[in-house]
């Protein structure tokens, strides 16, 4: 298997969330020339599942990697960047596929026990995928021991491993408040209803809600995304308004709170303006991700036997990944694959997954699947 060639391919022809078809059918053609003979699909969006059984006793450890692209149109003039127009692997999912194919094929040629479980995710850059997947039930015909992944993080020594126990990753969600008021004459403001001071009553709380609580696990970070009111109409006061925040926190249980409190504030900011109606959405939910504290030490004691640099974070991550949804329900790890001092950034139009990495990502996957293939 020419991993470098399949990164390639996987790079040029994305999809984004929820139409990942094509590429899901790339997978199982890669998986079915391996000789994986229990492939399936179907079960939740375009995600994949590979199964491959030794025969023996042993553990049930899952891998998952995603299948997602983002609407990013690429800068890049290689020749394998994207051919989908506004469409691109800026996330590295490309690479992170190309690792879980490389480890399928390094467990099919190995004397292994237990039974490893490959899952190609859809639609995690959206929050859904890992959800949806846990929502089918199908996961349950499997007793999963343990799941595992894995993510390039760029401005890291390359092969580097980046980890630390309990929370990884935040809770993120995003949030859009639709305000609906009356236009009216702008020389006549009181024969309407204007959302303009509920607006600005918005951006004053999250400000001080954000600025709560800060440098604890519980400090709730409120990003503020976009902010529409009215038209460009200079004769007409306005008469809605959209207000969207993207918040996130590393304590799940205090996001999960004070998400509450947030509807009940935001009731009480809107009936000061009287005839003011309002409606939340809330969308693209990622849950905090949790490294079970003995997997993490794994990973570290892993990293040490391979020489690899181990960096541990004192913090969690600040962005969101859908797979701690996974780990909400059963013990797992996730771990940092340094990509790079000057690679750039995740979701950067320039940005395209460095394949050095690739080798490394399989070598640990293999070592975890070695290490807790029974019970030792």
């Amino acid at each position: 298997m020419k991993l470098s060639q399949i990164r390639k391919h996987l790079h040029k022809h994305p999809e984004v969330s929820g139409e990942e078809k094509e590429t899901a059918a790339y997978i199982k053609e890669q998986l079915q020339a391996l000789g994986v003979k229990k492939i399936y699909s179907g079960f939740s969006e375009n995600s994949v599942l590979a199964e491959i059984n030794s025969g023996k006793p042993g553990h049930c450890l899952l891998f998952r990697c995603e299948l997602d692209a983002l609407p990013i149109t690429e800068s890049n003039s290689f020749s394998h960047a994207s051919v989908n127009k506004n469409v691109s692997h800026k996330c590295g999912h490309d690479g992170h596929m190309t690792i879980l194919l490389g480890f399928a094929e390094e467990i099919k040629r190995s004397d292994f026990k237990g039974q490893v479980l490959l899952l190609f995710q859809a639609s995690e850059e959206t929050g859904k995928g890992a959800k949806n997947i846990l929502e089918s039930g199908f996961l349950d015909n499997y007793p999963i021991d343990y799941v595992f992944a894995l993510h390039n993080i760029p401005k890291y020594p390359k092969n580097s491993i980046i980890c630390k126990p309990n929370t990884f990753t935040a809770s993120v969600e995003s949030l859009d408040i639709i305000l609906e008021g009356k236009t009216s004459h702008a020389g006549m403001p009181q024969n309407g209803v204007n959302p303009a001071k509920c607006v600005a009553a918005i951006i004053a709380y999250f400000s001080e809600l954000e600025n709560q609580k800060a440098n604890s696990n519980q400090h709730l970070l409120a990003t503020p995304i976009q902010i529409k009111m009215g038209k460009s109409a200079y004769g007409t006061s306005a008469g809605e308004a959209l207000v969207s925040y993207t918040l996130r926190s590393f304590d799940a249980a205090y996001f999960t709170s004070v998400k509450e409190k947030i509807k009940i504030d935001l009731k009480h900011l809107v009936q000061k303006t009287p005839g003011l109606e309002y409606k939340l959405i809330w969308k693209e939910a990622f849950e905090a991700h949790h490294n079970t504290p003995e997997l993490y030490q794994a990973i570290k004691n892993i990293a040490a036997k391979k020489n690899l640099e181990f960096i541990e974070k004192e913090k969690p991550f600040a962005w969101g990944e859908d797979f701690g949804t996974f780990t909400q329900k059963y013990k797992g790890a996730m771990f940092g694959l340094g990509a790079g001092e000057n690679t750039p950034e995740l979701h950067n139009p320039d940005y395209d997954f460095p394949e050095e990495i690739i080798p490394t990502g399989i070598q640990v996957f293999l070592s975890l699947q070695k290490q807790f293939e029974n019970d030792n």
